[in-house]
């Protein structure tokens, strides 16, 4: 009979073991994705990005870089000697 033996619990099949450690593992793996594929960023040519710097103003000196080459705000590989119209000096 399933489940004598085995008190009034729920019995845990393999089949629901395998779907579980398959949806962490599908979360993990999610969970690694660049940041320059977040959907809640703007495009490099919305920005009007563009990969040397404005003068003295550099991605590099704007408080939405982040090291090594991304930004908070635009999406895709940002180098520390662009400069796009979203540039916020540090104050």
């Amino acid at each position: 009979m399933p489940g004598s033996g085995r008190g009034r619990g729920t019995v845990i099949t393999r089949r629901t073991m395998l779907v579980v450690g398959l949806t962490l593992a599908g979360r993990s793996v999610r969970s690694e994705e660049p940041l320059h594929n977040d959907p809640a960023k703007i495009s490099q040519a919305d920005a009007q990005y563009q990969p040397t710097p404005k003068g003295m103003f550099s991605c590099a000196t704007c408080t939405f870089f982040i090291k090594p080459h991304a930004c908070k705000v635009v999406s895709g590989d940002v180098s520390p000697m662009g400069w796009c119209k979203l540039f916020d000096l540090p104050d």
